[in-house]
């Protein structure tokens, strides 16, 4: 449909040319508002996932031979006691028999000999 030039410049009744300044106002700060914390929440959300990755590639580090010494070390607390004697090469005995006694059981063997007599 075309309108002819004359009608381009008439006004309808309560129509304006600009918006009413409160709503822009209003539509502009939250606006903006909305802006600000997305984009913080974002770098919080950034900086909080590196965060969690360096802790995670650094400070805890699961390696093959860590986890190897960790049942190691589990499976040394766990032993019975027992007598050890080491052999060379060649199967001839290198030294004298040492009692392995487990940590907790030696703590208490020492706790006792040398220990405080209050104790």
């Amino acid at each position: 449909m075309k309108h002819a030039p004359q009608d381009i410049h008439e006004h309808l009744t309560g129509d304006t040319e600009d918006p009413a300044d409160g709503p822009t106002w209003l539509v502009g700060i939250a606006s903006v508002i909305l802006l600000v914390s997305i984009v913080l929440a974002s770098i919080a959300l950034f900086y909080a996932a590196q965060r969690w990755e360096t802790h995670e590639k650094v400070v805890n580090i699961r390696s093959q031979e860590a986890e190897i010494m960790r049942a190691a070390r589990a499976m040394a607390l766990e032993q019975e006691a027992h007598w050890e004697q080491w052999t060379d090469a060649d199967g001839v005995l290198a030294g004298e028999r040492t009692l392995v006694v487990p940590m907790d059981v030696a703590r208490d063997v020492v706790k006792k000999r040398w220990g405080a007599s209050g104790d």
